[in-house]
């Protein structure tokens, strides 16, 4: 039985979440991970050839993703790239590596380990199975922002809503959480 290979190709943005949703599935599939650090390179011939922030953001990424790796127990193929045409380097290296298929992850309206321009145009030209996997967005809001808005609609309906909707607007403000009263909350 052949051992098959996901492309997770990364351009910005090493995002963690992204990347245990990439060893799940690779883990899932008995899936050999083929992590490709892009580095965007202009063709034009004035500039001095990639960013050094660019360099250092793909060396985090694949740092990242050889840990993740090892606690996940999936095998990794690192590679490194310097392209001048992002989406096309993805489809070769996919070509090349005999890829089952590429990895893409969106939140929101951005791209994920990719800006959504990349993704949109290997979307349009499709050479292997794309796994495009949409992550949840809290819109940088905190885990008290996010269950005060969730819960205040649900808590008007409640005698004695307005106490415990002004104790979530309280949890909001403060550093920590108070402990729950027995029965506070059901």
């Amino acid at each position: 039985m052949k051992t098959i290979s996901l492309l997770l190709p990364f351009t910005h943005g090493v995002d963690m979440c992204a990347l245990d949703h990439a060893m799940r599935l690779a883990k899932g599939c008995n899936a050999i991970l083929v992590p490709l650090a892009l580095i965007y390179v202009p063709e034009d011939g004035r500039t001095k050839g990639a960013r050094l922030e660019h360099i250092q953001q793909t060396k985090d990424f694949l740092e990242a993703v050889k840990h993740k790796a090892a606690r996940y127990d999936v095998p990794i193929e690192r590679l490194e790239v310097f392209t001048s045409d992002v989406a096309q380097s993805i489809r070769v290296v996919a070509s090349e590596m005999e890829c089952e298929g590429i990895l893409l992850f969106v939140g929101g309206d951005h791209g994920v380990l990719l800006l959504a321009s990349e993704i949109k145009r290997l979307m349009e030209h499709v050479t292997c199975k794309l796994y495009v996997m949409r992550l949840s967005s809290n819109d940088g809001r905190s885990l008290k922002q996010v269950l005060r808005d969730r819960f205040s609609h649900w808590l008007l309906g409640r005698p004695g809503q307005r106490d415990e909707l002004l104790q979530l607007q309280y949890w909001s403000e403060s550093e920590t959480l108070p402990p729950l009263e027995a029965g506070s909350i059901t």
